[in-house]
């Protein structure tokens, strides 16, 4: 098929097409493409070489490509891309050297690159970039050193990235941040001392963290925070005894933190609470808890 006659072309899905082996060159000269899918395409091993030719692309889906091994470093001249999907490319080990060109990136989503063992220095100049997944990343063991320079960033997930063990104190300094997903991050001990900076965060997930001990004080001062899910932090003795000052939390979660020896009183003054299921027996505090459930 003459895929560069229809020329009007805006959308092009190509889903779950086993048995096509390459993609057409003329598809190059959709020139009015903004959105192309390639998802679950199995034998796509490389981009097109002149793949940058479809300047008019905004949104690039690759979501499990498993035999991708690279991109092209012509990629980064999309300069009209907005949303990358890299999710599930399993043998995706590198990111092109100068992938800060594609300064009109607001979403990128690299989770599930099992293979991805770092992240490129210049990653960091992605200006625009509001929402960043990097969740079950297997082999990522550190953030960048300048991560805080991403000061668009909405939304971070690190969720299962199993081998991360600490965050840079610097994050803090991510003024923006309403999401912050860090689940399931097996060997996190501590968060950063200055944690209470993130005074812009919404949502705080921190579940199946078993190594982490105690949570800092100064995360009462976040006064945006609505919904903290810290269930399955095995290692958890201690709430903040001012926790009371999370006046916006209308969810709170302690499921199965078992070390958790007692909830501190000022707990029941967060009337606004709408679901708080916990683990600790309900034996142990018949005290009139409000909207604070415990199952």
């Amino acid at each position: 098929m003459e895929f560069g006659k229809l020329q009007s072309l805006v959308e092009l899905d190509i889903f779950d097409c086993l048995e096509l082996g390459c993609l057409p060159y003329s598809i190059m000269h959709l020139s009015q493409l903004k959105t192309f899918r390639l998802s679950w395409y199995d034998k796509l091993e490389n981009l097109l070489v002149e793949f940058e030719k479809l300047q008019s692309l905004v949104e690039l889906y690759l979501f499990n490509c498993s035999q991708l091994g690279c991109l092209l470093d012509s990629i980064v001249h999309l300069s009209q891309l907005k949303t990358f999907d890299l999710s599930w490319c399993d043998k995706l080990e590198n990111l092109p050297v100068e992938f800060e060109k594609l300064q009109s990136l607001v979403e990128l989503d690299l989770s599930n690159c099992s293979q991805l063992g770092c992240l490129l220095d210049s990653i960091v100049h992605l200006s625009q970039l509001k929402t960043f997944d990097l969740s079950s990343c297997d082999k990522l063991e550190n953030l960048l050193v300048e991560f805080e320079k991403l000061q668009s960033l909405v939304e971070l997930d690190l969720s299962n990235c199993s081998q991360l063990g600490c965050l840079l104190d610097s994050i803090v300094h991510l003024s923006q941040l309403k999401t912050f997903r860090f689940s399931k991050c097996h060997k996190l001990e501590n968060l950063p001392v200055e944690f209470r900076k993130f005074q812009s965060l919404v949502e705080l997930y921190l579940s199946y963290c078993s190594e982490l001990g105690c949570l800092p004080y100064s995360i009462v001062h976040f006064s945006q925070l609505k919904i903290f899910r810290f269930y399955d932090c095995h290692k958890l003795e201690n709430l903040p005894m001012e926790v009371r000052k999370l006046q916006s939390l209308v969810e709170l979660d302690l499921y199965d933190c078992f070390e958790l020896g007692c909830l501190p009183d000022p707990i029941v003054d967060l009337s606004q609470l709408k679901n708080c299921p916990s683990a600790i027996n309900w034996r142990m505090y018949q005290c009139s808890l409000g909207s604070f459930k415990i199952r």
